[in-house]
């Protein structure tokens, strides 16, 4: 059963849907989730130069996975956040590693017909192929 499961989430509010299917396992499993927002490093705008503003976009994660997470408080589920720096799915894919997740879930596009290919460079694709461990996408 999945009981470490790893939601990693931009500052959007189209989340719903994982949040839901998150809750569901963790409620199952008596697991816990990991709300995980990456603050990507801006090439050339390195952390000790602008300090500030990386510590207000860390600020702004913050409020918003606190958010998220009454959503879990709400349905009796553990969780806890988590804000890195660095490159979305390197990043995102080590910390699954590191922390021995049993499954990332996160949203994804829905396939468009008349583009084919356009997900497939998206984050939720990226991390369907590189993840450590099983992905579920939502849409």
């Amino acid at each position: 059963m999945f009981r470490k499961i790893l939601l990693p989430v931009d500052l959007t509010d189209r989340h719903g849907k994982a949040l839901e299917a998150a809750t569901d396992l963790a409620r199952q499993s008596g697991g816990e989730v990991t709300l995980l927002h990456l603050v990507e490093l801006i090439p050339g705008l390195g952390m000790d130069e602008e300090r500030t503003f990386y510590q207000r976009l860390e600020r702004m994660a913050r409020k918003h996975l606190e958010g998220l997470g009454k959503h879990f408080e709400g349905a009796g589920v553990r969780w806890r956040a988590e804000v890195l720096y660095g490159a979305r799915g390197p990043d995102i894919v080590r910390y699954a590693q590191e922390t021995g997740a049993d499954l990332v879930v996160l949203t994804s596009p829905r396939f468009d017909p008349g583009h084919p290919a356009a997900g497939w460079g998206s984050l939720s694709y990226k991390l369907g192929v590189l993840a450590p461990c099983p992905v579920l996408l939502v849409k």
